[in-house]
């Protein structure tokens, strides 16, 4: 669940992306995608920000996962800080969708944000609650899928019929996903080293603390048609641990909304770096 993040200079590649101008901007996808998650929204985020997008270690065309990882979000978050010690970043701001959106909160949690953008973040259940169980049995039958889908992706993505089947619960609108987007979904979650060993992490997981008070503008994003992380069963924890964040609702979106309408998302992203980059430089 560690990222990887591209030094000064660094260039597009299959696992990375580094490109724009402007305050720097850090994007976090979900677990068992890559940094392509984040492909339809970068030409209007480039444009007011410098966007590092990087794939996590154990995903495909990411780092092998280090020796001994214990897969909890504490060390996840060691190892993206020590990326970022490295790189020679600070403080930036930080997007993050599922996975990601937790590990942008708690990155946040360590002052290291300007701003944070959490898009159906993970985390918002209490450990062995019934919303626990069922995300646990959900991504076991995703990955039984896998087994029968991961090795024909190609033909499953030609096909709007097949998109819909395969991905109706990543996306919402399955059937406008190009060829090649829908492939890499698919592939990517086929080809996560790491898919058994996080989600047999999940049960013993921590949920996320209270963050009070918040140490930068922080907005929860939600779409109103997720069916990984239902807005009714994962929202509300999140809501109650964040005092003070605001509050969105993207209708008619998915859990990976970037796909179903980019503009929205980019703009909802925008004005909070927008807000977040004001209060920093206020305080400076």
């Amino acid at each position: 669940m560690s990222a990887r993040i591209v030094p000064p200079n660094g260039h597009v590649s299959s696992v990375r992306y580094r490109g724009g101008k402007g305050e720097p901007m850090l994007l976090l996808h979900g677990f068992s995608a890559n940094a392509h998650t984040w492909a339809p929204v970068l030409p209007a985020l480039e444009r007011h920000h410098e966007v590092i997008a990087v794939t996590y270690h154990g995903h495909m065309g990411g780092l092998p996962i280090p020796a001994g990882f214990p897969h909890t979000i504490a060390a996840s978050v060691d190892l993206a800080e020590a990326e970022l010690d490295a790189a020679g970043w600070d403080k930036l701001h930080i997007v993050g969708n599922s996975l990601g959106g937790w590990l942008a909160v708690e990155l946040a949690r360590r002052g290291r944000a300007k701003s944070v953008v959490a898009i159906s973040p993970g985390g918002g259940w209490m450990r062995g609650s019934l919303e626990a169980r069922r995300l646990e049995r959900l991504f076991r039958n995703i990955r039984t899928s896998l087994y029968v889908g991961g090795p024909i992706a190609p033909m499953l993505a030609r096909f709007a019929a097949t998109r819909r089947v395969a991905l109706s619960r990543i996306v919402a609108r399955p059937e406008q996903l190009s060829p090649a987007h829908a492939q890499m979904m698919i592939t990517a979650s086929w080809q996560c080293d790491v898919f058994d060993d996080v989600v047999r992490a999940l049960k013993h997981e921590v949920e996320p603390a209270l963050l009070d008070p918040l140490p930068c503008p922080v907005r929860l994003v939600w779409g109103t048609r997720d069916r990984i992380l239902p807005m009714h069963r994962y929202s509300s924890y999140w809501r109650k641990v964040l005092p003070g964040h605001e509050w969105v609702e993207l209708a008619g979106l998915g859990h990976v909304p970037m796909f179903d309408d980019p503009d929205i998302v980019a703009r909802s992203i925008l004005e909070v770096t927008k807000r977040g980059a004001e209060e920093s430089a206020l305080a400076s």
